[in-house]
């Protein structure tokens, strides 16, 4: 049963890929319940049409209609079902119906037991042996009337071929105990009467000329109670002994009945042991010379076989004749075909008579008389074995289902270990080649199916064939040092679930892994592939889900990546190809879920667009810069001239914001295909088209936003691939001068909904707008303003008219191309992630921005010039984001990482935290508001305490109001307290909150030095309680203001004195200063007293700030600093004396 065992061993280790996304050959996929295995996919050439191809694997329903044609859960390819697969199992089905695609059935079809009956189609022109084998309820196989290949004689399958007919298949489950085939049937096909498990008799008619076999089977194995095959009179190519059937001369016996008995035996030597059955005895008939291929396949009722004279014994004669014990093979016997013997449990030691001229016996195996053949080991025999020192062959099944031995020793003089030798030794755990190996061929299937569990390859052997170790317990192997092995062929070490190891020890003659070699080798965690290897065949390492590294050993000659070379590797992390690589075919990588990068050189010229679908953490393709065909940016893979979207790495998709290379034109076929993490995607303006399958399975996708004003018209139909891609639940989100357009598009008005960008005052009513364009449900980008202030602020977020609020991300390329206003600073007090070429130039090239400032620690991520590799062949950048003269501020503790940091480098001298010139105190006082939070105190810590800054604030609660008794004049006092003075939550005197007016004291000496400087703050993430100040900044730009009886504002004067501004006239009060405004109604003999002491005592100037005493000396009364803490001898400073607050110059 080899052929049918080795397929069943294939499929279940294919069918770890079933639903992979992209398919090759051999992959299986479900589809409504039924699953499919591909069979064919060839795409058109030479005029000849593409052709998919499906075979039918199993089914799950309970009436199962098998499609003419069937898509793939993904819609991506449309099959043809043509087959029905080898051990295809329905095992609820009631009923099954097949289309008039079918053209082959295979072996063991539809393996279930509920379907009595099944009518095959029209089209089929193949039914392979033992086709219905496996359906145990089945009573009638119907055939359609227009199919000329076969017909149904009462519910036995005939095949006309040739003008000749065939009893192909008879039903398992028909309940005849007798049948006569049809006079006129000219053949019985192997397996035609497999496991009809109620016939005892089949009568051959006189015209049947044919009852051929193969190694495991005859046209009657399995058939448990058939007793006799008779042979009508007349045919004169059979004859029936005693029910068994010979050729008509009698020289050849073609077939056991299974059910039929032997004779008893009392001879000593036929007795069994204990638990094995009393000796049933068969003696071949006088002159039978052969016995046929399988003639005694799987007759379980022998224990002993009399050769009597006989001379050949053919292939698989007495396969799996389970109960056989005793052979002797007299002197006759001069032809022993391959595995003549096998799965013989109970067959201990084969005896061979010493007049045998042929063949000897050692220790119960068969040898050829010069012993350099070992022909037979007897599959009952256990434990360990050593072959002799003459032996050069280990013929074709010689160990075949021995599943008794343990260990096999094999001399240094053994050159083959012929096809299926060891095949199915399942307890067969160790095997080892005696030095000086001479080892050179290792079979097809030779040890399939074994229970090695640790192999060392002799560097003399030159060939492991198709399947040879494949499905074995394998832990290890090793190759030796000057390995003369050529090829790792055909599913070579395929299905070792437990193989963990596959070591070269030195160098290799290795040229070729070929297909499904170690696919399924799920343990597999490193490779190092050989110099010598060209080609990587497909599915070489398919379904190897641990392999964590790929090392080409140097210097590399490989090729090619073959179709789904590395398909379902998903701990592998990072590939780098040597630059011989020229080709990476169809899904090579495809389901790579681990991988981040993979290094592509310039050898490469052709690389398949699905070949890396579903690498769902792929980060970047690197790119050699010599490669002529292809080239990287920013981790995309692109054409040569970077105008086509070849591959998108799907880990760089961005729930703000995913940006593509500005200088695409195409996006790919397959660009995007099942980027399940793809929930936007920002199209550039120069892209005009779209190819077969971009965007196909991008199952997230919610928003697509065009850069571009015109809409894109080439777009292949199966871009968004209706199958998968409901573009009634993605938005399109356009400029807002595009709208129209998208909106009359006939495709882009599929879409559901076409959003537009949107303008907002964001820096006050009245100073103009900015454009913001939404890239995503959260993110917008900043594309154009025309606010007319002195400092933009950038806030984090901005909400628009539908009251949707988006995170302000993204700073855009030309933003300030079309502004006319004379911004001289721009504020981000946003995570900003991304950074547009020319950030803050105008169309004529100038730019009145000036300095820049950045709240957030981290850097801008995305500095575009960087990001698109805007660099020449020199490594010198050809584009930028700022201008040169362009200063740049940013917190202290993130300097260093705004300096390092990717695309900012450049930028390094331009950027600092310490912002000079800003603060200018010349007498003593001054006042002071940012769009950020200031830390005034900096310059002070790092200076050894000079030009130390205090901040005061006043608050509506601080005020009282005292009326004098003498004169009625009345005094309103409002008391200025430290920033940092109770319940603010600021935890320092010379900490400023954003938005915050104050009033700064200079603690030095009366004026700030000339190299003063401050930072931003970074306490920026604290809320604070500063509610009630009169004291009002002016940010953003400068603010004209007007004083009135019932709201006076007081301004400060150039000499430190708050003076009250003049009653209806306008005065314009300079950005970043503050005024007083405490909104309260004074009379036109009102006081209004800035006091700083918490007890009101006054200080008698009217309207001032307070006195300032000029001297240098100091009288024997006590004086305490603003700390509270006494001063012996005073200089100079600001001191509290007799309870005011006091400067002594």
């Amino acid at each position: 049963m080899r052929k049918i065992s080795f397929l069943l061993f294939t499929l279940l280790a294919l069918l770890y890929v079933t639903d992979a996304s992209a398919l090759i050959v051999n992959d299986t996929f479900t589809r409504d319940g039924n699953t499919y295995r591909v069979t064919k996919m060839d795409e058109a050439h030479d005029g000849i049409p593409k052709t998919y191809n499906v075979a039918f694997v199993s089914s799950t329903n309970t009436t199962v209609n098998i499609p003419a044609t069937v898509a793939d859960p993904n819609n991506q390819y449309t099959f043809n079902v043509t087959a029905i697969a080898n051990n295809s199992t329905v095992p609820n089905a009631t009923s099954v119906t097949m289309p008039n695609t079918i053209v082959s059935i295979e072996a063991n079809a539809f393996k279930g037991g509920h379907i009595t009956s099944i009518t095959i189609p029209k089209s089929v022109t193949e039914i392979k042996s033992g086709a219905f084998g496996q359906m145990s309820h089945l009573t009638a196989i119907n055939v359609d009337a227009a199919n000329p290949n076969f017909r149904s004689d009462n519910g036995v399958l005939i095949e006309k071929k040739d003008s000749k007919e065939w009893v192909a298949a008879y039903p398992l489950a028909r309940p005849d105990a007798e049948y006569t085939v049809p006079e006129g049937v000219y053949g019985v096909y192997t397996n035609a009467f497999q496991r009809a498990s109620y016939l005892t008799k089949i009568t051959l008619p006189a015209s049947l000329k044919e009852s051929p076999s193969t190694a495991e089977f005859n046209g009657y194995t399995s058939a448990q109670n058939l007793r006799e095959i008779a042979v009508a009179a007349g045919n004169t190519a059979f004859k029936s002994v005693d029910g068994v059937l010979l050729s008509a001369d009698g020289k050849k016996l073609i077939a056991y009945p299974n059910g039929k008995a032997g004779s008893p035996s009392t001879n000593p030597a036929y007795q069994g042991v204990t638990g094995q059955p009393n000796a049933s005895v068969y003696k071949i008939p006088d002159g039978v010379e052969s016995i046929e291929q399988a003639a005694f396949a799987q007759v379980n009722g022998l224990t002993a076989i009399e050769l009597n004279g006989v001379k050949k014994l053919a292939k698989g004669a007495f396969d799996k004749a389970v109960k056989l014990r005793n052979v002797l093979l007299g002197p006759s016997v001069d032809t022993i075909e391959d595995g003549a013997f096998g799965g013989n449990n109970d067959l201990a030691a084969f005896d061979v008579d010493p007049a045998n001229p042929n063949y000897a016996a050692d220790n119960g195996v068969i040898y050829t008389k010069n012993k350099e053949e070992l022909v037979l080991f007897p599959a009952g025999k256990a434990g360990e074995y050593t072959t002799l020192t003459t032996t050069k062959k280990i013929r074709n099944r010689a160990f075949y289902y021995a599943q008794k031995v343990t260990k096999v020793t094999f001399n240094n003089n053994l050159e083959v270990i012929d096809n299926d030798a060891f095949q199915a030794t399942t307890k067969l755990e160790n095997i080892t080649f005696e030095a000086p190996a001479k080892i050179k061929t290792i079979g097809t299937f030779a040890f399939q199916g074994s229970g090695l569990t640790e192999l060392n390859i002799p560097a003399s052997l030159e060939v492991v064939s198709w399947s040879a170790f494949g499905s074995t317990k394998l832990k290890k192997v090793t190759v030796a040092d000057g390995s003369q092995l050529q090829s790792i062929n055909t599913g070579a070490f395929n299905g070792c679930k437990d193989l963990e190891e596959f070591t070269f020890e030195g160098s290799s003659t290795l040229n070729k892994i070929q297909a499904d070699a170690f696919s399924g080798d799920d343990k597999l965690k490193s490779f190092v592939i050989p110099e010598k290897v060209t080609v990587l065949e497909r599915g070489a390492f398919n379904g190897a889900s641990s392999l964590e590294t790929i090392t080409f050993k140097q210097p590399a000659t490989m090729t090619v990546i073959g179709e789904g070379a590395f398909q379902n590797a998903k701990a592998l992390k990072r590939i780098e190809l040597p630059n011989t690589v020229t080709t990476i075919s169809k899904d090579a990588f495809n389901t790579c879920s681990s991988l981040k990068e993979i290094v592509i050189p310039a050898s490469v010229t052709a690389i398949d667009a699905t070949g890396f679908q579903e690498c769902a953490k792929l980060e970047k393709f690197t790119v050699d810069k010599n490669n002529p065909v292809y080239s990287s940016v920013d981790g995309f893979l692109l054409s040569k001239d970077k105008k086509t979207l070849v591959s998108f790495p799907p880990a760089k998709a961005n729930t703000y914001y995913t940006m593509l290379p500005p200088t695409i034109e195409t996006i790919g076929k397959q660009a995007f295909y099942f980027v399940q993490a793809l929930e936007n995607v920002t199209i550039p303006e120069k892209v005009k088209k779209i190819e077969d399958f971009a965007f196909d399975r991008v199952g997230n996708l919610n928003t697509i936003a065009f850069l571009g004003k015109t809409p894109i018209t080439d777009v292949a139909a199966s871009a968004f691939n209706p199958a998968n891609v409901d573009k009634t639940k993605i938005d399109l989100s356009v400029r807002k001068d595009a709208k129209a357009a998208f909106d009359s598009d006939p495709l882009w008005s599929q879409f559901r909904t076409r959003g537009v960008s949107f303008f907002k005052e964001t820096n006050g009513t009245g100073n103009g707008t900015t454009e913001y364009f939404p890239l995503s449900k959260k993110a917008v980008m900043i594309v154009g303003t025309q606010a007319d202030v002195y400092t933009y602020v950038v806030k984090p977020t901005v909400t628009d008219d539908n009251n949707n609020t988006y995170e302000v991300r993204l700073w855009g390329d030309y933003a300030m191309n079309d502004n006319t206003t004379n911004i001289q600073e721009v504020v981000f007090k946003n995570t900003l992630d991304y950074v547009g070429l020319d950030a803050f130039k105008k169309s004529n090239g100038s730019s009145s921005v000036k300095r820049i400032y950045f709240t957030a620690t981290e850097p801008t991520k995305d500095m575009s010039a960087t990001k698109w590799e805007y660099i020449d062949n020199s490594g010198n950048y050809t584009q930028k984001e700022f201008e040169p003269s362009l200063k740049v501020y940013v917190k202290k503790s993130a300097e260093n990482a705004y300096k390092t940091a990717t695309g900012w480098s450049r930028y390094a001298g331009q950027t600092s935290y310490k912002i000079p010139g800003e603060i200018n105190i010349a007498h003593w006082y001054g006042t002071f508001a940012r769009e950020f939070d200031a830390d005034l105190g900096i310059y002070a810590r790092e200076n050894n305490e000079a030009g130390r800054i205090g901040a005061f604030i006043t608050q509506t609660a601080g005020m009282s109001t005292e009326t004098d008794a003498s004169t009625g004049v009345q005094t309103t006092k409002f008391i200025m307290k430290s920033i940092n003075y109770g319940s603010t939550h600021v935890t320092d005197y010379d900490y400023v909150p954003a938005e915050t007016g104050v009033l700064l004291e200079s603690r030095s000496g009366a004026s700030t030095p000339a190299d003063f400087y401050y930072a931003i703050g970074e306490k920026d993430n604290v809320t604070y309680s500063l509610s009630n100040n009169i004291l009002e900044g002016v940010t953003v730009k400068d603010t004209k203001k007007q004083s009135s009886t019932s709201d006076p504002i007081f301004a400060m004067t150039t000499t430190g004195i708050f003076k009250p501004l003049k009653i209806g006239t306008d005065r314009t009060i300079p950005v970043h200063k503050a005024v007083a405004r405490p909104k309260v109604t004074l009379s036109g003999s009102a006081k209004v007293m800035f006091v700083f002491d918490e007890d009101g005592s006054a200080i008698n100037v009217v309207n001032g700030i307070e006195n300032v005493e000029n001297t240098t000396t100091t009288d024997n009364n006590v004086y305490y600093n603003l700390q509270g803490q006494r001063v012996e001898n005073p200089q100079h400073g600001v001191f509290i004396h007799n309870g005011k607050k006091v400067v002594l110059k």
